[in-house]
């Protein structure tokens, strides 16, 4: 039974964190229990000086104060918090342990101080064993095992010594004493229960915390980083991008980003599948992150953009250096699942602080510089440059232009025959959309179209012009076709689409008239949507080219895929025929295509007599290019095919 309660009395359980939490509020609470202890002592101890022996009023209180004095310094002097879990249950136990060697040595000296004194001296002692517990009680709360041993020890045994007296006035403290204690050891006990649960709700939020901030953290890590490469996302890209420009703000030490786009991953969807194309991307992410040094932030911008920071760029040659041995790497083929995948990769490269100042503006130019490449010199890494800042400014002026141009006025149609070289006919009209400005001049179509597509009034410039190309379409003979080329903006709006129809229907013009022109690389913006478009105007009779084939990633796939008619040979694969034999072949070959599919072919670009009896040798019939006639405007058009109803192939110039 002893053994038993001796057990429950040096056990400490519940949590490390409560155990902790109890040592560290009684550890500030001892060193006042202490000084409390020592000051009652020495009242005592005065009151019964010169009546007792020296060594209970002077030794015994030196000896104590001296012990508690130590045990106090030691306490104050320890940190809780690099304590381990058994080491604060080693001295909560020993707390337990000097409470009760403690009490039991004050408890026997001040029944000795009792036997010599007399009444009054009598009443200080019973006041001393009653004060002196108590404020111990309340000192040494957390723990509740020494609350316990100081109730028994004390108040118990003076409970049982004073009721073993004759006094009334004893037996009456006796029960006092029992009362006030047993209410003390009800509130200590309610207290270190609230003590212990409010302890554990101080964990659980902590552990809550700590959840809420590693959840936070991976929340911030999947809002920041690609979860199909791991590479930082385009929001990190940009929070680094920004930090950086306003680090070097002040001193405009210069740096670099780029903006890498792969050329020919789309096919690689459409052949290999969307997983075969993850992986490349995936492996696109580890080639760059291997070349790469560790200074240089990559991130994915998303589909097959990746972005580049670059702190130390060096000199501009330096950089276009770096992006060449980029691209080089990349150009190695791909292994993916369903084969083996060749993409290449074009880069633009814009500085800090000549190129933009803002991350905006740095961004801008990167892509311009990327678009620019991919235009001119696709697979290959260009600076942003003075010449490419010219090009904005100009393409803003026509921009503005155009928002400020009437229109109705100011775009007008030429037409270019398209010749059959076998009858000498004429069987249709290319329409040529122009734009001449009385403030600008003469605008590049290629120019004013681009930047139409971006300001947003393609499908006004569109139905313009096509209105003026029905219009002198109605003056030709019935044989005579009119082509006209399309926007993919005006061929993935259904809108701009119902207004062609529409536009064809009031001008009295057979649909079988009509072909419509769109380019391969415009189509991939929005196959399936420009897919529908196609088909539906093919219902109506109208016939549909895909121009400038050839000069895309995929152009036998799309030419499986679309609704075409007729495929235009782009003007590129006729310019050395006359002295390169792959000209020749690839010319063939492209020909012979258009026969086993039962499409129509037209060779643009042809200039030269030379050139026309190597397309005559191929077996392609239809023609156009300068050596039957640059574009004309309507009339001349018209004139044209009064004046050669058949054109003489053979002395054409």
């Amino acid at each position: 039974m002893l053994k038993r309660i001796a057990a429950m009395m040096f056990e400490f359980g519940g949590s490390p964190e409560l155990r902790r939490a109890r040592y560290k509020a009684m550890a500030r609470q001892i060193p006042l229990m202490n000084c409390l202890i020592v000051f009652n002592m020495i009242t005592l101890a005065y009151t019964h000086y010169g009546f007792v022996p020296k060594y209970l009023s002077v030794g015994f209180p030196v000896a104590v104060a001296l012990f508690v004095g130590y045990r106090s310094v030691f306490i104050l002097r320890t940190n809780v918090d690099t304590l381990s879990d058994d080491v604060i249950v080693r001295r909560l136990k020993t707390v337990v342990f000097l409470s009760l060697m403690t009490t039991s040595v004050l408890a026997v000296w001040s029944y000795a101080l009792f036997q010599h004194g007399f009444p009054f001296t009598q009443m200080h002692v019973a006041l001393f064993l009653c004060l002196t517990s108590i404020g111990a009680i309340n000192c040494i709360m957390h723990i509740r095992q020494s609350s316990v041993l100081i109730s028994v020890v004390v108040i118990g045994s003076a409970v049982v010594f004073f009721a073993s007296s004759e006094v009334l006035v004893f037996h009456a403290i006796a029960v006092n004493m029992l009362a006030v204690t047993g209410v003390m050891l009800f509130i200590n006990f309610g207290y270190t229960r609230d003590f212990a649960s409010l302890v554990e709700r101080g964990r659980i939020l902590r552990e809550q915390s700590k959840r809420l901030k590693e959840l936070n953290g991976e929340n911030m890590r999947l809002a920041n980083a690609d979860s199909l490469t791991g590479l930082p996302n385009r929001r990190r890209f940009f929070t680094e991008l920004n930090a950086l420009v306003e680090e070097r703000a002040a001193t405009d030490v210069p740096f670099v980003i780029g903006t890498l786009d792969l050329d020919g991953f789309k096919p690689v969807n459409d052949v290999f599948g969307h997983t075969a194309g993850d992986e490349l991307l995936a492996q696109t992410g580890e080639r760059l992150r291997k070349i790469l040094p560790d200074d240089i932030i990559l991130a994915r911008l998303g589909g097959d953009e990746f972005g580049l920071i670059v702190p130390c760029p060096g000199t501009d040659e330096a950089i276009l250096e770096f992006g060449e041995q980029v691209c080089a790497m990349l150009r190695v083929p791909f292994d993916v699942k369903g084969g083996t995948a060749r993409v290449s990769v074009t880069i633009g490269f814009a500085a800090f602080p000549d190129a933009g100042q803002t991350a905006e503006a740095l961004f801008e130019r990167a892509d311009y510089a990327l678009c620019y490449a991919k235009q001119h010199d696709k697979g290959s890494a260009v600076m942003f440059s003075d010449n490419h800042e010219r090009s904005i400014r100009e393409v803003s002026t026509v921009v503005h232009g155009l928002r400020e141009a009437d229109l109705e006025n100011e775009l007008y149609v030429m037409f270019q025959p398209i010749i059959d070289i076998t009858t000498g006919h004429t069987i249709a009209f290319e329409a040529l959309g122009r734009w001449e400005s009385p403030t600008l001049g003469n605008i590049a179509p290629n120019v004013f179209i681009h930047s139409a597509e971006q300001e947003g009034i393609i499908s006004k410039v569109t139905s313009i012009l096509f209105s003026k190309a029905l219009a002198a379409a109605r003056e030709w003979p019935q044989h005579v076709r009119l082509s006209f080329n399309l926007s993919v903006y005006d061929l993935c709006s259904m809108i701009s689409v119902q207004r062609l129809v529409s536009q064809i229907s009031k001008s009295g013009i057979q649909f079988s008239r009509i072909t419509l022109e769109i380019t391969e690389t415009g189509i991939m913006q929005d196959f399936e949507r420009a897919r529908e478009a196609l088909a539906m105007l093919r219902t109506m009779g109208i016939k549909i080219a895909l121009d400038d084939f050839g000069t895309g990633f995929s152009s036998l796939s799309y030419v499986r895929k679309l609704p075409v008619d007729r495929l235009k040979i782009d003007r590129s694969f006729i310019a050395e025929i006359e002295e390169n034999k792959a000209a020749r072949d690839i010319l063939r070959t492209m020909v012979s295509l258009c026969e086993n599919l039962d499409l129509d072919c037209v060779v643009e670009g042809v200039e030269t007599r030379s050139q026309l009896a190597i397309v005559e040798e191929t077996g392609c019939s239809l023609v156009q290019g300068y050596l039957y006639s640059k574009p004309l405007v309507s009339k001349d058009a018209k004139a044209f095919l009064e004046l050669c109803p058949l054109v003489d192939t053979a002395g054409a110039a």
